[in-house]
């Protein structure tokens, strides 16, 4: 999730300078876990993701990130690109520019 808020912010950072407007970033995960890490500070015992998390926690903190948001595992269109099972989300996704 650290790389995808990276991209993210890129991303935003670009548009942003070309619309002359600061447009929110909200990330979105279907992670139970990461998104009460970020959003009601807790905590993490896998060591390789305490890094990851420390940054995005504190990317929230500086408002860097707008909403952080859980969202259902069958609503994630990422999963349409990420997993072998075919999901209807991305196609939601396009067709009503809602997640």
């Amino acid at each position: 999730m650290a790389h995808g808020f990276d991209m993210g912010a890129l991303v935003k950072s670009m548009i942003d300078r070309a619309l002359e407007m600061e447009l929110p970033l909200v990330i979105c995960t279907d992670s139970k876990s990461l998104y009460e890490c970020l959003v009601k500070l807790g905590t993490t015992r896998e060591k390789r993701l305490i890094i990851d998390v420390m940054c995005l926690r504190q990317a929230y903190e500086r408002r860097e990130i707008a909403e952080v948001k859980w969202i259902k595992g069958e609503s994630n269109p990422a999963d349409s690109i990420t997993k072998s099972k075919p999901s209807n989300a991305l196609k939601r996704l396009i067709d009503t520019n809602t997640i």
